[in-house]
């Protein structure tokens, strides 16, 4: 999938790590969903209470609105 992939987003540094890892040459293509907010992570909220979703789910929709805004034709 990654090879198929125009753009792939990962939530933390170490799923990046991890894609990058099984596939070096997709480098390039892999990056964080935060990257235009300073390479921010988005936190996992499992396990966690309902601020902590609330939270992640903000971090991921400013991250997919700065990539839409990039990417967008």
């Amino acid at each position: 999938m990654l090879h198929e992939a125009d753009l792939v987003l990962a939530m933390e540094r170490p799923h990046l790590e991890h894609m990058l890892q099984i596939a070096p040459e997709a480098r390039g293509k892999i990056f964080l969903l935060g990257k235009w907010q300073a390479d921010r992570a988005v936190p996992d909220p499992y396990r966690q209470d309902e601020a902590a979703f609330e939270a992640a789910y903000q971090m991921i929709a400013e991250g997919v609105a700065a990539w839409a805004s990039r990417i967008h034709r």
